[in-house]
């Protein structure tokens, strides 16, 4: 535990009916690469947006075990990204309320980033498909 420096964190949430049914899911990497944890679980009904909220704060809870130095988040949610990055106020107050947990949860690594990244890259496949299999099976 805490062993590692750097570590690539990749999250997704989604759900169907928007709102409807949610689910989230999370993957961390260590510094050369190897996933050391991973999880999804199903959180009720929800939006899209408060589901990859939700799945980026999880995702931060589990990495916070692995490092405190430096975190790299993906999403391929560019919505929660630029509002996590400044470039985008958060309106919404309950979207607020997910921000302020975000920003103050990153006070557990010395460096921290979190980065939009496109659906297409392997590592976000891995956590679309865990949110997938998840959804699918509750119907």
């Amino acid at each position: 535990m805490g062993q590692s420096k750097k570590i690539q964190v990749f999250s997704d949430g989604a759900s169907r009916g928007n709102p409807g049914p949610a689910a989230i899911a999370y993957a961390v990497y260590d510094e050369s690469g190897i996933l050391v944890d991973s999880g999804a679980r199903s959180i009720g009904r929800a939006t899209n947006n408060e589901a990859e909220y939700q799945a980026l704060l999880l995702a931060m809870e589990r990495a916070c075990v692995h490092s405190k130095d430096t975190a790299h988040f993906f999403l391929d949610s560019e919505l929660v990204v630029r509002q996590v990055n400044g470039q985008y106020r958060a309106k919404d107050e309950r979207m607020r309320g997910y921000l302020q947990k975000v920003l103050s949860n990153m006070k557990c690594f010395r460096s921290v980033r979190v980065t939009h990244v496109p659906r297409e890259n392997d590592r976000t496949q891995l956590v679309d498909k865990m949110v997938n299999d998840l959804l699918d099976r509750a119907g």
